[in-house]
């Protein structure tokens, strides 16, 4: 990709990533992450699918219909259709109920808001399957220097998705109904100001719609600006700006404002960013210590039943944003390092993705109850930052035999094209032959319609 010219110092952060995302071209996106917004958006769809078995996500279809709004564009899944912007809520809520989304250490790496907002905005506008790649792209690329240079909020208690996440939807919105750079600077800042979210919600199912909220906000602010709505057009400028008001100017990580545009056009943040998908139903911080596990158990032939007892090492940060040890609903299993684990002396290594443990009937089940006392988590001295640090997991045997495995960030590991269609497939079961179809049509986007999509996953 061929760097713009933008002299930033002159234009302003909000006009010099207005000008980039508006211009941004179908033609001159990178292949591979072309063809990473594929896998995600497939991925993303197959989670909407098998969310609809949660309590809340049954309360937030209920909603939906209840509210009787016009039907624009579909919720995934649930075979009704809602207006845009409440049908972009519906359906980021639902692709965030099963915490299988994806994830990393900056916020911006959850694909979530900007995904559903074009699918949303892309049915109601009916657009080419390479527009919609081409806006959720630019949508990411905003996020995500916002992520990079605002992470310090996370250190404060907003939670990330939430925060950024109205970028990525208004800027991937924004393209899809046709707002020209001035427009963009003015949705910018109707969207942004209203993200925020808050660490506090993880367990509750307030957590769940934190991904729902910003596609809404990104959505509802593309849809008000085509129509002359307007705002603050330098957001991301002087004082009390985006991240001087969220991040802050002190603190470990303070607001860094000249990473919203370095190397605007040279790489793009999906590209850079180690964005990975989830194996497991369950806030990210709970994966090392289940992966760990699991590898122990596959390399050592050992089955729940010879496990006596599992020590998990982790550092405060998991546990600032995981602290369940006795879960008593789905949504605290899935903030429960403890029942993560659990679940494996329950059920011995899953298939994938693994989700059994992280239900409201597993919270109480008495073998997970039971399989807990079998797990101790011990939390290390350290900073309570955002991040991955490593992890450790430590399995006592029946035999006397200790294995320990240190476990660092997952969001290196890869995953093969044909195990993440494996995966979406065992999420969207209830699909029939129109999973087959979806990864068709999905992984060959170019070709089609968002409204293709949609036939087949309402």
């Amino acid at each position: 990709m061929a760097a713009p010219v933008l002299d930033t110092e002159k234009v302003g952060n909000t006009r010099a990533l207005s000008e980039y995302l508006v211009g941004l071209k179908y033609e001159d996106l990178p292949g591979g992450a072309v063809e990473l917004v594929k896998i995600f958006t497939l991925e993303c769809i197959g989670h909407m699918v098998l969310a609809h078995a949660q309590p809340v996500s049954r309360l937030l279809v209920d909603y939906a219909r209840q509210l009787g709004a016009a039907g624009q564009a579909s919720i995934i899944g649930g075979g009704l259709r809602t207006s845009v912007a409440e049908a972009a809520y519906v359906n980021g809520s639902l692709a965030h109920a099963d915490e299988l989304e994806s994830y990393g250490t900056i916020p911006g790496t959850g694909l979530i808001p900007p995904i559903v907002a074009g699918l949303a905005a892309g049915e109601f506008r009916n657009s080419s399957g390479r527009d919609f790649l081409t806006a959720v792209i630019a949508g990411i690329e905003m996020q995500g220097r916002l992520g990079m240079a605002g992470i310090g909020a996370c250190d404060r208690g907003f939670m990330g998705i939430s925060l950024v996440g109205p970028g990525g939807a208004v800027v991937t919105a924004g393209r899809l109904f046709g707002l020209g750079v001035d427009q963009l600077q003015n949705a910018l800042g109707t969207a942004l100001p209203l993200g925020n979210g808050s660490t506090r919600g993880c367990g509750s199912m307030a957590h769940v719609h934190e991904a729902g909220i910003p596609a809404r906000t990104g959505v509802f602010a593309a849809q008000v600006t085509a129509s002359g709505f307007t705002a603050c057009t330098d957001y991301l400028d002087g004082s009390y700006s985006w991240g001087i008001q969220f991040a802050g100017e002190a603190g470990a990580r303070p607001y860094d404002e000249t990473k919203l545009t370095a190397g605007l056009g040279e790489r793009l943040f999906l590209e850079l960013a180690g964005v990975a998908p989830k194996q497991y139903g369950s806030c990210g911080l709970t994966h090392q210590t289940i992966h760990g596990t699991i590898e122990i158990m596959r390399e050592n032939g050992i089955g729940p039943d010879d496990i006596a007892h599992i020590e998990l090492r982790v550092p405060p940060w998991a546990d600032r944003i995981a602290p369940y040890r006795e879960p008593v609903s789905g949504e605290q299993a899935k903030f429960s390092i403890r029942q993560g684990v659990a679940g494996l002396l329950v059920g011995g290594v899953p298939e994938l993705p693994y989700t059994h443990a992280f239900d409201d009937a597993a919270a109480r089940d008495p073998r997970y109850v039971h399989a807990r006392e079998r797990v101790d988590v011990v939390v290390l001295d350290g900073e309570s930052v955002r991040g991955f640090a490593d992890q450790t997991v430590i399995v006592t045997l029946r035999d006397g035999r200790v294995i320990t495995k240190v476990v660092p960030s997952l969001e290196a590991q890869e995953h093969t094209l044909d195990e993440r269609i494996a995966m979406f497939k065992n999420t969207a079961k209830s699909l029939g032959d129109k999973a087959d179809r979806l990864v068709d049509v999905v992984m060959n986007l170019d070709d089609h319609s968002v409204s293709d999509v949609a036939e087949l996953a309402r």
